[in-house]
C-alpha cells in the first residue's frame, strides 16, 4: 500500500517536517510513503498512491491518482482539494478537525482580552517610553468581556472550543449553524440556525467568524450585517476572509460604527501593504498564524495514524468528510 504525503506550502509552519514523515515510516514499516514537496511531484507521484496524505491537491493530480480510495487532509478545511471530483469517484475524504481548535480558540480570547484591556495602546507607549494612564479614561477605559455576549458563526469543534472559553470569562455565547436542533453543545446559551443570523447580528456585542468558506457563507458579513450589529461591537475572524466584505469592515471600523477587530485571515493573503486594516488603532491583525501550536504536527500525524489503522481494520474513519456541504 502506497501512501502519497504531500503536505508542502510556502508558509513553512504547515510544510511536514521530514523528521515526521520518518516517523510514519517507523510507525508503519509495511507502508510505502511517498512523500512529494512541490506540485510538480504530486503529479509525478500521484499515479502510484492508493491514500493521499495532503494539505492541499489539485484537479489533475487527483485524476492522476487513478489508484486512489481514501484521502486525509492534514488541515481543517478541504477547500484546497476538487471534492465533486473526489465525490465523483466515490473517494472517501477525511480531515484534520479538531487539531487547531485549541490554539485558535486561545487565540481568539487572548486578542479579545488585549483589546478589553488596550494593551494594544499600552504596547504602543511603551514602545515610546511613555505612561499615559489619562489616556485610557472616559471612552478609552478598557472593558470587561464578563457580561458581553459573544455570537459564533459555525459551531464545529472550533466554535465550541471559543464559546467553552468565553463562558468561562463570564459572557454569554450565542451560536449559528446549519443544523440548530442537533444537540446542545457545552458553553453555547443558545443556538439557531441560518434563519437566526440577524439574531446573533444584533445581540452580539463580540462577533466571532468560525465557519468553513462555503456558498451559504460566502461574505455572510457584509455592508448589510455590518449595519445591523451593535455600535462598538467587535469582529473576530479566524474562518476565512472570504466570509467578510473587507471593504465595508475597514469602512465600519474607520467610522467607529465598530469598536474594533481581530483579524487572522484574508480575501488577498498576504493583506496588501496599502490595506487600511494595518494601521487602524482599533484592529489587530495576524498572519494567519492563530492556529500555529508547537507540536502541530506531532497531533496531526497521531490523527492521521490513527484513521490509517482504522483504514487497514476497515473500521469507520474519524472526522469524515460531508464534500456535499464541504467541511
Amino acid at each position: 500500500m502506497n501512501v502519497l504525503v504531500a503536505i508542502h506550502h510556502r508558509v513553512v509552519a504547515w510544510t511536514i517536517p521530514a523528521t515526521h514523515v520518518e516517523q510514519l515510516r517507523a510507525r508503519f514499516p509495511h507502508v510505502t510513503f511517498l512523500h512529494s514537496l512541490s506540485r510538480d511531484s504530486d503529479l509525478t507521484l500521484a499515479p502510484d498512491a492508493d491514500i493521499v496524505f495532503a494539505l492541499g491537491m489539485g484537479k489533475e493530480a487527483v485524476a492522476r491518482a487513478v489508484r486512489l480510495r481514501w484521502l486525509h487532509g492534514s488541515a481543517h478545511a478541504v477547500g484546497h482539494f476538487p471534492l465533486g471530483d473526489l465525490a465523483a469517484r466515490e473517494i472517501t475524504v477525511t480531515n484534520s478537525r479538531g487539531v487547531q481548535s485549541t490554539p485558535i480558540a486561545e487565540h481568539v480570547m487572548g486578542c479579545l482580552l488585549a483589546l478589553a484591556r488596550r494593551l494594544p495602546r499600552a504596547l504602543r507607549d511603551q514602545d515610546q517610553r511613555v505612561w499615559l494612564p489619562d489616556q485610557m479614561t472616559g471612552a478609552a477605559s478598557p472593558w470587561l468581556v464578563a457580561g458581553k455576549t459573544l455570537g459564533v458563526i459555525g459551531l464545529g469543534t472550533l466554535g465550541q472550543a471559543i464559546a467553552t472559553r468565553a463562558k468561562a470569562f463570564g459572557m454569554r455565547v450565542i451560536g449559528m449553524r446549519r443544523n440548530p436542533g442537533r444537540n446542545d453543545p457545552a458553553g453555547v446559551d443558545e443556538v439557531v440556525g441560518r434563519s437566526g443570523l440577524d439574531r446573533i447580528l444584533t445581540a452580539a456585542d463580540v462577533l466571532v467568524l468560525a465557519a468553513p468558506w462555503t456558498s451559504g457563507t460566502d461574505r455572510i458579513l457584509d455592508a448589510a450585517a455590518l449595519a445591523r450589529m451593535k455600535p462598538g461591537a467587535v469582529v473576530i475572524n479566524v474562518a476565512r476572509g472570504q466570509l467578510v466584505d473587507e471593504a465595508a469592515l475597514a469602512e465600519a471600523l474607520a467610522s467607529g460604527k465598530l469598536g474594533g477587530a481581530v483579524l487572522d485571515v484574508f480575501t488577498t493573503e498576504p493583506l496588501p501593504p496599502d490595506s487600511p486594516l494595518w494601521s487602524m488603532p482599533n484592529v489587530i491583525v495576524t498572519p494567519h498564524t492563530s492556529g500555529f501550536r508547537t507540536d502541530h504536527f506531532d497531533a496531526v500525524i497521531d490523527l492521521f495514524s490513527e484513521n490509517l489503522r482504522r483504514y487497514e481494520r476497515g473500521d469507520t474513519l474519524l472526522n469524515v468528510v460531508d464534500v456535499e456541504a464541504g467541511y
